[in-house]
């Protein structure tokens, strides 16, 4: 790769980043303008992504050459390449998922390239509200990525609402949270992921709606321990489900007024109590665990449509069935051996 220009010397710079501001409008397409910019300084690691993303996905052929043009004077042949391949098969099945976990460089940020292909798309489409080529642009999905860590360029993608991290058992979920927090998220999926922690971070996300923990194939060593220091809750979460994935120090969870579903199979539960000031709730699973006790308070969540508990070992059911007038299913089967007779 060529030598760039000192003020582009840095991946962060003050030039660097008023360029990524440019690409980041949704008002004005200024691919044009910024093609302009490193034709007279330059480019680093950073723009070299944009310039990849270009030359690949923007809508205009002749700017998508000149991008290539570029790339081809900074970059490696290599990275040239792989631009030139993903061009040419890109309209028939490019998928962010999909190209994530084949082309792999050390040359260029993929997150870089991916935030100057999601503008591309978003300004050759001009998405309407609720359309859904406006959800794909706000979503990211990483679960084939098999990276250990995630990018901080990841933190310049500030318009993404729904993101799946990387789905194996190596993945640094407390390295990437500091980034995730940058990000105006309502939906987080976690899945395949080893974790001794409960990510009680991710709660403090303002726009929160719905956290997914799935156990996945991963068999846990340990619980997910929340921390010391609680309550941990949140006041925008709709939806959380735990699925097959063992927590300890439940009780330190909560209040979630917000919550209308909760889904906890398999977590190795003794109690519900970080439920208690969630009236909303709809619909709640909480089979498969050790539960003895089904407390008093769900008979104030007369939102309720659905209960499923069964496979716990009640001794005490604490239920006013007439107050839940909107229950639809009551699902409660016990089984005499589970209380050791």
């Amino acid at each position: 790769m060529a030598n760039t220009n000192q003020f582009l010397a840095e991946d962060d710079g003050v030039n660097t980043l008023q360029m990524t501001r440019l690409l980041r409008d949704t008002e004005t397409d200024n691919c044009r303008l910024l093609l302009e910019l490193i034709e007279g300084g330059g480019a680093n690691r950073r723009l070299l992504g944009y310039l990849f993303g270009i030359a690949v996905f923007h809508a205009n052929r002749e700017t998508g050459s000149r991008a290539m043009a570029l790339l081809q004077r900074y970059a490696s042949e290599n990275t040239v390449r792989q631009a030139q391949k993903l061009r040419e098969t890109a309209t028939y099945h490019y998928d962010e998922a999909e190209y994530f976990s084949r082309y792999q460089s050390t040359e260029i940020d993929l997150f870089d390239l991916l935030l100057a292909s999601k503008m591309c798309l978003w300004h050759r489409t001009r998405p309407g509200a609720g359309s859904n080529a406006q959800v794909a642009f706000h979503t990211l999905d990483l679960r084939r990525l098999e990276t250990p860590a995630l990018s901080p360029a990841l933190a310049t993608l500030d318009f993404l609402k729904f993101i799946a991290l990387p789905a194996h058992k190596n993945f640094d979920l407390p390295a990437a949270l500091p980034l995730l927090l940058q990000l105006p998220l309502e939906t987080v999926i976690i899945e395949n992921v080893r974790m001794e922690a409960f990510p009680v971070e991710l709660l403090t996300l303002p726009r929160l709606l719905t956290l997914i923990i799935r156990k996945g194939n991963l068999r846990p060593r340990n619980p997910m321990l929340v921390p010391e220091g609680g309550l941990f809750g949140s006041t925008s979460l709709e939806k959380l489900i735990l699925e097959g994935y063992p927590v300890a120090g439940e009780e330190r969870l909560g209040p979630f007024p917000g919550l209308r579903e909760a889904a906890l199979p398999r977590c190795n539960l003794s109690s519900l109590q970080f439920l208690a000031h969630s009236p909303l709730l709809e619909r709640l699973n909480a089979r498969y665990n050790r539960l003895e006790t089904l407390p008093e308070f769900l008979s104030n969540c007369t939102q309720l449509r659905s209960l499923e508990l069964s496979h716990n070992p009640f001794r005490k059911i604490e239920l006013d069935l007439e107050r839940l007038q909107a229950l639809e299913e009551l699902e409660i089967h016990i089984q005499s051996r589970l209380f050791g007779l």
